[in-house]
């Protein structure tokens, strides 16, 4: 016998309610055991293909600086696990090169000066080009900034968001710099505070950089790729 329209209609209203109710306890299932989604995802083809598509490109416990080429500076050194810096200096990774990638600095915390910065897409460390990130409050009354640098020279900003007064002394910050094709997004804490796109640079390493009175110590970085 033919199943009745409504029938048919009651079948498929009780299917999708069926569903909604797997996906509800599924997701209180992973907020109770503090899993998450991409965590399921990278476990399950982890499983499939013996290879962890999640697993960090490069990550630095700054146990030493064995990793690390200092090209300006003499204050750099490890403390309780943490790469500080002070005054001018800038030194960059010897592990790590790559076109798209992400640099999270899990903690930054600038104890005095001016500020730091994140160099991305870096080459030719010696006499530095690439680009950077960072908050430079000397530039039209404080502004967060991407820069390029070309043979060991800073250019003027390609990209500015103004933040005048912005302090960021005395605690930990996240900073994140996602890198993809010609388009780079930076995050302070989570909240994007910059965008730019640039084509000059398409590949390259990571580095950090001090200046002036500038006191810094950085832990917990990571650079994943897609």
């Amino acid at each position: 016998m033919t199943p009745k329209k409504h029938e048919l209609g009651q079948g498929l209203a009780e299917f999708a309610l069926l569903i909604v109710l797997v996906a509800t306890v599924a997701s209180l299932t992973l907020v109770v055991t503090g899993t998450s989604l991409q965590d399921v995802y990278c476990s399950a083809v982890a499983g499939i293909t013996g290879k962890d598509p999640c697993a960090a490109a490069l990550s630095e416990d700054f146990s030493d600086l064995s990793d690390w080429q200092i090209v300006w500076g003499r204050n750099w050194r490890i403390e309780d696990g943490k790469l500080c810096g002070s005054g001018w200096g800038a030194l960059f990774n010897t592990q790590f090169s790559g076109d798209d990638y992400t640099i999270n600095l899990g903690k930054a915390n600038l104890a005095r000066g001016n500020g730091y910065g994140v160099f991305f897409r870096a080459q030719n460390y010696s006499r530095p080009e690439g680009y950077i990130f960072q908050y430079d409050p000397g530039w039209r009354g404080g502004a967060f900034i991407f820069r390029k640098w070309v043979n060991g020279h800073e250019l003027y900003p390609f990209a500015e968001a103004r933040m005048p007064g912005y302090d960021w002394h005395g605690e930990d910050h996240q900073i994140t710099v996602a890198v993809e094709g010609n388009t780079y997004i930076a995050y302070v804490d989570g909240q994007e505070v910059l965008r730019a796109s640039d084509s000059t640079y398409t590949q390259g390493g990571i580095g950090l950089r001090t200046w002036d009175r500038t006191a810094v110590c950085f832990d917990d970085l990571t650079i994943t790729t897609p």
